[in-house]
């Protein structure tokens, strides 16, 4: 583990409140950014649709317009995970279904776990714990009626602040978002996961509410557990960090399995199952944090699925500095991209733009084998060799140059380290998450 202190973002604690976004004129909403194979597009071009209709279906989740409008296009383009996949462009035009709409309350208790399990399914909710995942396939992968589930109320990576701000403001709602996941996941346990570190913690705020509606925002027969993370170090909010402080904490039996078995959200995926499943709204727009040098100001914004870079930028005041780089989702455990003609997607949490001034262009060398990056790992791996083996054979072979090492890959918590402290600045983080992906798949064809 390192020190957080030095990406902590400027913004941590600046921002209180967020705004809704302009409305863009035209959106670009990706329509298979977790399963382009069995997707099926259920709208064509010329066609007029709704906010919040489905308008294409995929394994596990369907996907809306986040506007009402007219479909212009259908065709190839970018997504904001780098993947490139089909994308719906449409023209604003018509009155909206819910924006600025009262939807009458449902009382969500009365539910069976499969009907929550498919109304999730129907709104588009999907998890962004770690990777993007379509909720509706872990509450689906149920193994026993004792899972548990965690619930991270705080950023991942230090340099973002979405989940902390959605957890701050949205407190009850993602509380009662957390205990409808529990229903659907006949989870009897829920662990609470807040930052020790941050000014003004959640904890007072965590128990005077479960003092006040536990039986209002969970089923009465479920236990609540809170723990406090250090979120000075980092990482500090993977899976494998949670669970060892849990462990730390309360040294039960409960938690002696507490793993891959169970279930960990973020506090989005938690408000979002509960705007689904109380108010029946999918899911057509996200919180962004927007922010750099290069911007006039920094803003949570609350933005439309499908509105470009290009349109976000305006509503903070353009740039006043000459851009070079931008990042989405940390700088840590982020992805650069080259355009601001990229769509927001359901699991972008952060936009960070990034003047000439403070962006170095820096160029791959070889392999010097210092073992900074096996010192640094805080799972233990040797990221360089991980390289070298991925590079001997290609991925699909990889295993057959050393079994053990590809194996170990599943360990990897992507948090990016190897990235910032090799002085090759080879791509390890990303070739490693390359060699999880062909390992998973080999696993599924087994």
């Amino acid at each position: 583990m390192v020190s957080a202190s030095n990406f902590v973002s400027v913004d941590k604690d600046l921002i209180s409140d967020s705004v809704n976004a302009f409305l863009p004129k035209t959106v670009l909403i990706p329509l298979f950014e977790n399963d382009s194979e069995n997707g099926e597009v259920l709208v064509k071009e010329g066609d007029t649709v709704k906010e919040g209709e489905v308008i294409a279906k995929a394994k596990g989740i369907f996907v809306h317009s986040s506007i009402p409008g007219v479909v212009r296009t259908i065709e190839q383009a970018q997504y904001s995970n780098g993947k490139q996949g089909l994308c719906a462009t449409i023209d604003l035009k018509g009155s909206f279904s819910f924006l600025g709409k009262k939807c009458a309350k449902q009382n969500w208790q009365n539910y069976e776990a499969s009907t929550i399990q498919f109304l999730l399914k129907e709104a588009g909710v999907v998890n962004t714990f770690d990777k993007e995942i379509p909720i509706f396939h872990q509450l689906k992968k149920t193994v026993n009626y004792n899972n548990i589930l965690v619930i991270r109320l705080f950023d991942k990576d230090p340099s973002l602040v979405t989940e902390s701000f959605v957890s701050k403001k949205y407190l009850a709602q993602v509380l009662e978002g957390s205990g409808i996941i529990a229903k659907a996941f006949y989870a009897k346990t829920v662990v609470l996961a807040y930052s020790a570190g941050e000014k003004d913690s959640l904890k007072e705020d965590i128990d005077s509410l479960l003092e006040e509606k536990k039986p209002l925002l969970f089923m009465a027969a479920t236990d609540v557990f809170t723990v406090a993370i250090d979120t000075k170090k980092y990482p500090s909010g993977t899976m494998h960090d949670i669970v060892q402080t849990v462990k730390k904490t309360y040294k039960s039996d409960l938690f002696s399995k507490l793993g891959k078995k169970d279930l960990f959200i973020d506090s989005i995926t938690a408000l979002n199952s509960y705007n689904a499943i109380v108010f029946g709204k999918p899911v057509v727009s996200t919180f962004v944090h927007v922010t750099g040098d290069c911007l006039n100001s920094a803003a949570v914004l609350n933005v439309r699925l499908g509105t470009l870079l290009e349109d976000v930028i305006s509503q903070c005041g353009f740039f006043k500095r000459n851009l070079s780089k931008i990042v989405i989702n940390g700088l840590l455990s982020g992805k650069a991209v080259s355009t601001l003609a990229l769509p927001i997607g359901r699991t972008v949490k952060s936009v960070e733009f990034i003047p000439s001034g403070k962006s170095k262009f820096q160029h791959t060398k070889n392999c010097i084998r210092c073992g900074n990056c096996r010192k640094i790992c805080p799972v233990l791996l040797w990221p360089g060799n991980l390289y070298r083996v991925a590079h001997l054979e290609n991925l699909s072979n990889a295993c057959l140059a050393d079994k053990d090492a590809y194996k170990s890959v599943i360990l990897c918590s992507e948090c990016g380290l190897c990235n910032a402290v090799c002085p090759s600045r080879l791509p390890l983080s990303q070739t490693i998450s390359l060699l999880k992906e062909s390992y998973h798949e080999i696993q599924e064809t087994e």
